[in-house]
């Protein structure tokens, strides 16, 4: 294998930031570089070179959904699906599945409409309520955060001030309740720093499956998965690289979507069926092989090698929760600061760990120069969503903590420099 030497120096020496895709553990990087060229279990053939029906493979794919099971404590319940097309596609997926699985259950006619309740807090949950709608479902906000907001979504309203629907005993109750955990573009997420507001389960019905789009904070700590009817997280953020998006779905969810068309269900493609996914070990057709195969090498760096020590009997991603908790507080510490030279745009019992969105208070040419002059001492990344702009420091679990006291440091040096002037 080439001396990677010259470029583990310049990775040492640059400070990922992006939003995603966003950085990877070394270990699991170097791992896959050398496989790219001959694979231990295949010798003579590199990792993206072999055939997905492999015995090799079977034995990734079986790595990757152990060590994800081990990670999450996934009950047996559930399967684990590989599936392409990232987190847009699960928008319309988890609805056409859902969608099938009620109108089967229910034996409804094909003119009956059905209710699902979304709760946005942000960019990415309105972008799924759109689809929904847009699919066929009545699709009601329980919250809608940017009104909240006086226009900007920077919060969760507490769960007394959400609008859930009551439904009398015996009648039929909506399909599914979405939520997206932490809003990628907006700094928003259920549960974050300091935060009382996760998302409240106890406001609902037990029987309203509730699905979850966790790709920006997925494996950043525990989950209960068994309150969940779906999870999916796109992968590249904490995961591994872009192209393939973990579902995580309960069985009883799991119905063939061709039953569903006598009730007036729609004829899906076989694609994005997640019974044809969960038969077939996700390899209904050809999965992305090498992005699954860096994610199990991630997986098991999670495992191994986690940021801080495992408490005993704690569970498995204590430690990462631990880490972010501790990462994302020492930068909000300095938007904080009395000066008010940054401002943050997440109220702070709402604050996201994962993605920390902030203002200046100079106005929009001293954010420009902001990310010029971070740009130049290493660390990139730090522009705000276009839709949005400012700043936006992502701190995914491949981020350091000395990566990030070397940000917050260049916040305090520009912060003085700048008042100085």
């Amino acid at each position: 294998m080439a001396d990677l030497s010259a470029e583990l120096a310049q990775r040492a020496n640059t400070i990922n930031l992006n939003a995603g895709p966003s950085p990877l553990p070394d270990a699991a990087l170097l791992t896959a570089a050398s496989s790219l060229l001959s694979y231990p279990d295949t010798p003579g053939m590199g990792v993206a070179e072999i055939s997905h029906r492999s015995p090799a493979f079977d034995q990734i794919m079986d790595n990757a959904n152990n060590d994800l099971r081990t990670l999450l404590d996934i009950p047996q319940n559930y399967k684990i699906l590989w599936m392409q097309g990232g987190g847009l596609t699960q928008f319309a997926a988890t609805v056409l599945n859902l969608l099938a699985w009620y109108r089967i259950k229910h034996q409804l006619k094909p003119e009956d409409e059905v209710d699902a309740l979304y709760a946005v807090t942000g960019s990415w949950s309105a972008k799924a309520a759109e689809e929904g709608a847009r699919i066929g479902v009545n699709a009601t906000k329980v919250v809608d955060g940017k009104k909240w907001g006086g226009g900007k979504f920077n919060g969760i309203p507490q769960a007394e001030e959400w609008a859930i629907p009551q439904h009398e005993e015996n009648a039929r109750k909506p399909a599914f309740v979405y939520f997206c955990d932490n809003e990628t573009v907006d700094g928003v997420e259920f549960g974050g720093v300091g935060a009382e507001n996760a998302f409240p389960f106890h406001k609902f019905d037990p029987e309203i499956p509730v699905v979850a789009d966790m790709s920006s904070n997925f494996l950043s700590r525990p989950v209960d998965v068994s309150k969940y009817g779906i999870i999916y997280a796109g992968a590249q953020k904490n995961l591994g690289p872009a192209g393939v998006t973990l579902v995580i779905v309960r069985e009883d969810l799991i119905v063939d979507l061709d039953e569903a068309v006598p009730f007036g269900g729609a004829r899906v493609p076989s694609m994005l069926s997640y019974k044809n996914m969960a038969s077939s070990n996700s390899m209904f057709n050809t999965p992305p092989t090498f992005t699954i195969y860096v994610c199990s090498l991630v997986l098991r760096t999670l495992l191994t090698s986690p940021p801080m020590p495992l408490e005993p009997s704690a569970p498995a991603l204590s430690p990462l929760s631990a880490f972010a908790d501790t990462k994302s507080s020492l930068v909000y510490a300095e938007l904080d600061n009395p000066s008010g030279f940054y401002v943050g745009t997440a109220n702070k019992d709402a604050r996201s760990r994962m993605n920390v969105t902030f203002r200046l208070k100079g106005g929009e040419a001293l954010e420009k120069k902001f990310v010029k002059e971070a740009s130049e001492r290493g660390i990139k990344g730090v522009n705000g969503h276009r839709s949005v702009g400012g700043i936006r420091a992502s701190i995914y679990n491949a981020v350091t903590l000395e990566q990030v006291k070397a940000l917050v440091a260049f916040m305090r040096e520009f912060r003085a420099k700048e008042e100085s002037a």
